[in-house]
């Protein structure tokens, strides 16, 4: 890319290794929900425990219950020096990943107890058992679950603006959240099918400088394999100068990542969906996932601190994978689908008690 500030090389952590995951036994089937959920429950299940990144033997390791944690709710995130606040949207609910999710970057770290995760999902009304199997399989996790309400509650949807984000909630979840101000400090932003295997302190620590947002870059895409550089200067002319780059853009620079960002709501420009709608619709690609991901892309071209690539998805070496269970997979009329998993690593963060509890 080289159009953004790159993070010093050896900032980012280093790969957490691990044994071979234990053999996959017979699949877990879905089990049926009870007719009524008994905090009671709680008694019959083990304690958290989580994999020191420093033992070679990755052995698990009971949470201190000593330390007493305190749950806060997503209006009153914690805000001591050093605490990290992760959010994840989740489309399709699969309490599966979303467990995977935080026990994988829980065991990664080396300051567990100062980690909040505050996922948003879709609306259940009064219904709140996700938010207690979560608490019932990963007691000592700092867990909040939030309806996705909440963020269309702030974001009108027959707005242009609403209407965008609902067409594309995966790719711009990690922005409107900020832009919302449904979050008013700094969080880590990462996507619901991931196995966290870096240190997520190291994201939420970085000196952002002047920008606002912190992204990975692909660059097995590139802004010129989807458009020629004679369209977007025709667009620079004819834009709002405030919603577009003013220099020459590289086409040669790399699409952005969305499966991990860090962001400052407080320094997010307040146009800055208005600059990605412009972009969105000076074009139309054959996939509409690549045409926003341009489009968010060429938003903040420039504007961006270059995080670590090995925060980006591409081997068993990198600091963040694909969640490679069996997960839910909900259709456009809404229903949900199983679809099998083809790896084993989800299985270090998830036994077989907790998914009879979450399945």
């Amino acid at each position: 890319g080289g159009k953004a500030r790159s993070l010093p090389a050896g900032s980012a952590s280093s790969t957490v290794t691990s044994t071979r995951p234990p053999g996959r036994g017979r699949r877990c089937r879905s089990w049926p929900s009870p007719p009524s959920w008994s905090l009671g429950c709680l008694q019959f299940l083990p304690a958290t425990h989580f994999r020191d990144p420093a033992d070679p033997q990755r052995n698990w390791i009971p949470f201190d219950r000593s330390r007493n944690p305190v749950w806060f709710l997503l209006q009153d995130l914690p805000d001591e020096v050093g605490s990290v606040n992760v959010f994840s949207w989740i489309s399709c609910l699969d309490l599966r990943t979303l467990a995977v999710l935080t026990n994988s970057t829980i065991s990664s770290s080396s300051d567990p107890h100062n980690i909040s995760f505050n996922f948003l999902i879709p609306e259940r009304g009064t219904d709140k058992s996700p938010y207690y199997k979560l608490k019932a399989v990963l007691p000592d996790s700092n867990v909040t679950v939030a309806s996705q309400k909440k963020i269309e509650d702030k974001l009108n949807v027959a707005t242009p603006e609403g209407n965008l984000f609902w067409s594309f909630p995966n790719e711009l979840s990690p922005i409107i959240i900020g832009t919302t101000q449904f979050s008013q400090k700094r969080y880590v932003y990462i996507s619901a099918d991931s196995i966290v295997k870096g240190k997520i302190e190291d994201l939420g620590r970085i000196d952002l400088g002047t920008y606002a947002i912190a992204a990975v870059e692909d660059c097995t895409k590139r802004i010129g394999d989807y458009v020629s550089i004679d369209v977007l200067n025709a667009v620079q002319k004819t834009a709002p100068k405030n919603l577009v780059y003013t220099e020459p853009y590289d086409k040669d620079a790399c699409l952005l990542d969305f499966d991990v960002l860090v962001v400052e709501p407080r320094k997010l420009r307040k146009d800055l969906i208005d600059s990605i709608m412009v972009w969105f619709r000076a074009f139309s690609l054959a996939n509409p996932r690549d045409q926003i991901r341009l489009a968010v892309t060429l938003a903040l071209y420039d504007n961006y601190l270059k995080l670590p690539s090995n925060w980006k998805r591409a081997d068993a070496n990198s600091d963040i994978l694909n969640y490679n269970g069996p997960k839910n997979v909900c259709s456009e009329g809404g229903r949900q689908l199983q679809e099998e998993g083809n790896g084993d690593e989800w299985q270090l963060y998830l036994d077989q008690k907790s998914l009879a509890v979450l399945g």
